[in-house]
């Protein structure tokens, strides 16, 4: 037990002196408050993109990966499969998707060659050294969140898709999904059958900074 305690000891004292946030000590944005803003450029334009911009309007943020088998684009599974028809099915309903992708070992470069094969209908916009996932507190890809159309852009709802799937091969088929009603309840000013659950998916690939 000394040993242990030692040991704990010396990782707070090496996380204070380096400033190195450690995923249980991030705080969670609050549900009914404004969402954190940010500028973010996109991945095939490189043109810069707003939150505030979308005022007006629910926004659907997605945390992605080009290669998390729990979330990228593919026929076998994987979230995107499911994402993409989601955000046109609601496209004339004042609701906009926007990705974001946070994970250090995927480029601009790779993730705009991916989103130009794919021809997803909703822009991915860059993340550099996480700093918007760290704002957010986006733990995974898919990470999803809802912002209201109201000036202050309150945040909703934020966490997965659906209850936890068994396996990539069934995301979006699962029996109780969190997203859909989610929408469906913004939109009709009902209040929400959900404000915050668990996500699924591969961990986001972060860069450690130190202050």
């Amino acid at each position: 037990m000394k040993n242990h305690l030692s040991i704990l000891a010396a990782a707070a004292v090496f996380s204070l002196a380096t400033g190195v946030t450690s995923a249980a000590e991030r705080v969670d944005p609050v549900i009914g408050e404004p969402a954190p803003q940010f500028s973010l450029d996109d991945v095939v334009t490189g043109q810069t993109m707003n939150l505030a911009e979308y005022t007006g309007k629910v926004v659907v943020i997605a945390f992605q990966s080009i290669n998390c088998p729990w979330d990228k684009m593919r026929e076998s599974g994987g979230y995107q499969r499911y994402l993409s028809p989601l955000s046109q099915q609601y496209a004339d309903q004042n609701v906009v998707f926007l990705a974001i992708n946070a994970n250090k070992n995927e480029s601009v470069q790779e993730v705009g060659s991916y989103h130009q094969e794919h021809a997803l209908p909703y822009p991915i916009l860059k993340d550099t050294d996480n700093i918007i996932a760290d704002a957010y507190n986006a733990q995974t890809t898919p990470h999803i969140y809802v912002i209201a159309a109201d000036m202050e852009q309150t945040l909703l709802y934020m966490g997965g898709v659906e209850q936890i799937p068994t396996s990539p091969e069934v995301c979006g088929e699962m029996d109780e999904n969190y997203l859909e009603p989610v929408l469906t309840a913004v939109l009709a000013g009902e209040e929400l059958p959900y404000t915050k659950t668990a996500s699924k998916g591969c961990g986001i690939k972060r860069v450690h900074k130190a202050e």
